[in-house]
């Protein structure tokens, strides 16, 4: 309903809602359908061309012409939809490769002397056989690959027609070598390539969650919480308690091994940050109150500086605090850099507090994480001049 629409579209829209009603299944229908149709042709009629967009979308659903996940996707229905199709078919599509190369070793190890044609003989039959596989009733826990329908429908298509396979430049993937060479690595070198693998998807899903409008302050501080790393510096895995004076409560409070502390208030990054003072730019009041809320973090802890040493072993005297809300694509009319530099000057007269944008932060843990990769492949090849 929250379309922008007219009263006269609204009404239309009201009606279709009275036909389904409050409650699953939902009633449909040819009624529903002309209701929409109705409701679609007043907003043409108005040139409202988001509401008819959308009414057109819900038709199309109601119709089977379009499907649950791709509705899901679109609008971003429930937090995190976008980011958890594309995982979806991420690992559907490893677990596909997965079962190919099995499939592929264990045919070339029982028929040595194959050819390119008896293999792909033996794959065709391998998919063929696919398409009757069903639920195996005697061994629970065995499943068929049928799963619900328009889901499976959703998978077919997304796998048949829009999973397109580009080819890297040369040298793009500094991976594909390192292969080649992992039993010559030691343990030490394959632990930090895992973890830099690791630490890219961490970032790739990090992207997504920010890059997402409807990500909230409770969705950004789950993924953050499990990649400390993106902070920079060396922290403890956790410190686990968010609630070290009373009244207040820290987003990510970080601990470094000298046992002082550093707070991360985290606020949305979908807000706007900056306004227009004369002649030049300023952080607006959704920056100022975030620093304050800070500001009185710092003076509680200082505040009950003693107990919280004694308690709990935290030195709070030498706390910091960084504040990370925003980001530029929310603000697409105004120039990244002059964001930057603007909250660069205003964290510069901050004695404890800096203020960045979670683009800087993506940034920074993106640039250390290209150096950390850039270092890997030296020492690999390195390792090869041995």
């Amino acid at each position: 309903m929250e379309l922008g629409a007219s009263e006269h579209v609204r009404g239309f829209l009201q009606d279709a809602l009275r036909h389904m009603g409050g409650r699953s299944p939902y009633r449909g229908g040819k009624e529903l359908l002309s209701l929409l149709r109705y409701a679609q042709a007043a907003a043409l009629g108005e040139e409202d061309l988001l509401a008819s967009e959308r009414i057109e979308d819900a038709l199309a659903y109601a119709m089977n012409t379009m499907l649950r996940p791709d509705i899901e996707i679109k609008y971003q229905l429930f937090p995190g939809s976008r980011l958890s199709f594309l995982t979806y078919i991420r690992r559907t599509t490893e677990a596909f490769g997965s079962i190919v190369e099995s499939s592929v070793r264990t045919f070339i190890a029982e028929n040595p002397s194959a050819t390119a044609a008896d293999l792909q003989r033996h794959l065709v039959k391998v998919f063929e056989s696919a398409s009757v596989i069903s639920e195996d009733e005697e061994v629970p826990g065995h499943y068929v690959l049928r799963g619900q329908r328009e889901s499976s429908a959703w998978l077919r298509e997304v796998l048949t027609n829009r999973l397109t396979v580009e080819d890297r430049p040369v040298g793009a993937d500094a991976n594909a070598g390192q292969a080649t060479r992992a039993e010559e690595m030691s343990m030490e070198e394959l632990a930090h390539l895992a973890q830099l693998k690791i630490r890219s998807d961490a970032l790739q899903r990090l992207t997504a969650v920010v890059h997402n409008p409807h990500s909230t302050e409770a969705d950004l501080q789950r993924e953050l919480q499990r990649n400390l790393w993106i902070f920079g510096g060396t922290y403890l895995p956790d410190l686990g308690r968010r609630r070290l004076v009373t009244g207040s409560e820290l987003d990510i409070p970080l601990l470094r091994p000298d046992g002082s502390l550093h707070l991360v208030e985290l606020k949305r990054a979908n807000v706007r940050i900056m306004t227009h003072q004369r002649n030049g730019l300023i952080p607006n009041g959704e920056v100022h109150r975030a620093v304050g809320q800070v500001m009185n973090y710092l003076v509680a802890l200082d505040e009950d500086r003693p107990r919280i040493r004694d308690r709990h072993g935290v030195d709070v005297r030498r706390a910091g605090a960084t504040v990370v809300v925003g980001h530029p694509r929310f603000q697409p009319d105004l120039d990244e850099s002059d964001m930057n530099e603007v909250l660069r000057t205003y964290s510069s007269h901050l004695a404890r507090i800096e203020v960045i944008t979670y683009k800087q932060l993506l940034d920074a843990a993106s640039h250390a994480l290209g150096l950390s990769q850039v270092n890997a492949s030296h020492g690999l090849q390195d390792s090869d001049a041995w």
